[in-house]
């Protein structure tokens, strides 16, 4: 065992154009399904290739099931098509030379065209001919090409259709079949028709992740969006995108530390990979197992924190992206900002490298039926926003160990950019006030030293509101009360003042730890509200643990 013979081609399959793929139906299903499909094309769809090159399974040292034998590489006992890794959306690949990549590429493409039309695919061949030339340079090298061809790739134009053609119902693409998941039986294309026809494989991959965790066999996930809310019930979703911090530079310390040797630096890179997968995995399973601790009956009727029903035997909650650094669900709209701040907790796990994985999240609260893939761009933005938080604070005070959150709740739809959103309707002009929201907030601050500590961060969000939601406090039973310190706070910190002394002379906020002046305002003053994030939050947080219902009318 030992450096690979050169020359070899280093061959890496990407796929492009996820976001339209996976998102771009309002039907769940298809959203379960393409994110199936985009799993399987760099990894199940790759070892079945593998193995119908000459030679078969002898030929590769991956098995089917992509259980990788360490001991077999490339130019011995007969290995010509060496996996490197599947991971992080990519498969990399060593084979003895540039034909043998070629016959791979054309039965790929071919089997991909086949059992997952739409899915576009990207690949980069890359020859190493130099005998003493750096593997791991080789991969990063060739991943530079791959990010360069991805964005100077010719986009596909797709064959609209031939004389008289009927349209799919949901791409407007030539229909092929009718849609037997639809009661109006409404035409489908060859993409949403695999789609659907994946739909048992992408069960039963969630299934292997966390059937140990279900404490009732008939006990399952939402497959329709319909599934979140009912008549009395909230009509809202949420769209959470996670997304880890810093894992290209991560790769790029793995690859210059393991350059000297191909074993070390291939054996660094699955092992690298397989420890992400391992932390998705926590993470999925302790939003399950925390889900169902939090279930109770009440009056016959099972229910999460005693205030979301548990219907037809299914938790509102739905995986659509998981298995690795990033990660991307639904849930019931009132789940949202709990679930993704035990998201990012979950997933802090040291990795291989020794380094623990940090996060960032982004929480769309929309209807239920509001446009999934808008909802799916305000999420990533909205994680964007937690990146940019923590840039800040580690250009500050050099901490690079953080994962923060956003969100946003678009109960009037959502039209404008975040940006926008944020400087139309979330900032006072006052001369003393400033931003309505204390939004982005750090999730993981106890790790911090005090003076690199904010007082922006989730314990102080939840402290806030626990002030409002606390049935024995000052604003229990307060309905009317908060809706106009809701609007109050939006004139600033003078005239929240004088709201708290006049109308609500009994009812107290909760003081930020160095800021007195919040409990009398609301505020810190030329800064931010400290408390109307928690206030516009009441409705959209359930925690799950103590959970109740929000208070009722004065």
């Amino acid at each position: 065992m030992g450096n690979r013979p050169r020359p070899l081609v280093l061959t890496i399959v990407d796929t492009t154009g996820i976001q339209e793929y996976i998102f771009g139906s309002n039907k769940l299903q298809h959203s379960i399904g393409a994110s199936y499909l985009v799993h399987w094309a760099t990894n199940g769809a790759v070892y079945e290739t593998l193995h119908q090159l000459e030679g078969g399974a002898r030929a590769t040292n991956v098995r089917l099931d992509g259980v990788i034998e360490q001991d077999r590489q490339l130019g011995a006992g007969g290995v010509a098509a060496e996996l490197l890794y599947s991971g992080g959306g990519n498969a990399v690949i060593l084979f003895r030379d540039l034909p043998l990549a070629q016959t791979f590429t054309r039965r790929l493409t071919r089997l991909l065209l086949d059992k997952a039309p739409g899915l576009q695919v990207v690949v980069v061949h890359h020859p190493v001919t130099d005998a003493a030339a750096v593997l791991a340079d080789a991969v990063q090298s060739a991943m530079q090409r791959m990010a360069k061809k991805k964005q100077q790739r010719r986009h596909s134009m797709p064959l609209l259709g031939l004389g008289v053609t009927a349209m799919c119902g949901y791409t407007g693409m030539p229909a092929v079949a009718e849609d037997a998941e639809d009661k109006d039986r409404r035409l489908i294309s060859a993409e949403i028709q695999a789609k659907n026809a994946i739909l048992n494989d992408a069960e039963q991959r969630l299934r292997a992740d966390v059937q140990d965790q279900l404490r009732d066999a008939k006990l399952w996930f939402i497959r329709d969006f319909d599934d979140l809310g009912s008549k009395g019930e909230s009509s809202y979703m949420a769209v959470v995108y996670i997304d880890g911090n810093g894992m290209g530079k991560r790769v790029e310390a793995l690859a210059s530390h393991h350059a000297g040797s191909d074993d070390d630096y291939i054996i660094a890179m699955r092992n690298f990979a397989a420890s992400i997968q391992t932390a998705a995995r926590v993470a999925l399973r302790d939003a399950v197992r925390t889900l169902q601790m939090a279930i109770r009956e009440e009056q016959g009727q099972e229910r999460i924190g005693g205030v979301i029903p548990i219907k037809g035997k299914r938790l509102p909650f739905r995986p659509i992206v998981f298995g690795g650094d990033d990660a991307t669900f639904v849930c019931d709209g009132r789940l949202g900002l709990t679930l993704a701040e035990l998201y990012l907790r979950a997933m802090e796990q040291k990795l291989s490298d020794g380094e623990t994985l940090y996060a960032r999240a982004g929480v769309a609260v929309v209807k239920s039926h509001y446009p999934f893939s808008r909802a799916y761009e305000l999420a990533e933005e909205l994680a964007k926003s937690a990146k940019t938080f923590i840039q800040e604070h580690q250009a500050k005070f050099g901490e690079s160990r953080l994962s923060a959150l956003d969100w946003h709740f678009g109960v009037n739809g959502v039209v404008l950019g975040l940006k926008e959103l944020r400087a139309r309707d979330y900032h006072c002009a006052g001369a003393d006030a400033g931003a309505l929201t204390m939004r982005p907030v750090l999730v993981n601050d106890a790790a911090l030293s005090a003076s690199a500590r904010p007082w922006r961060t989730w314990d102080t969000f939840t402290k806030i509101i626990d002030v409002f939601r606390d049935p024995n406090g000052d604003w229990a039973q307060s309905r009317n009360k908060l809706k106009k310190l809701r609007e109050t706070l939006r004139e600033g910190p003078a005239a929240t003042k004088q709201f708290l002394q006049i109308a609500a002379p009994a009812k107290h906020l909760y003081e930020v730890p160095g800021n007195p002046g919040s409990a009398e305002t609301g505020w810190i003053v030329g800064e931010r509200s400290t408390c109307f994030d928690a206030v516009e939050a009441l409705d959209f947080y359930v925690p799950l643990l103590e959970a109740t219902a929000p208070g009722g009318e004065e």
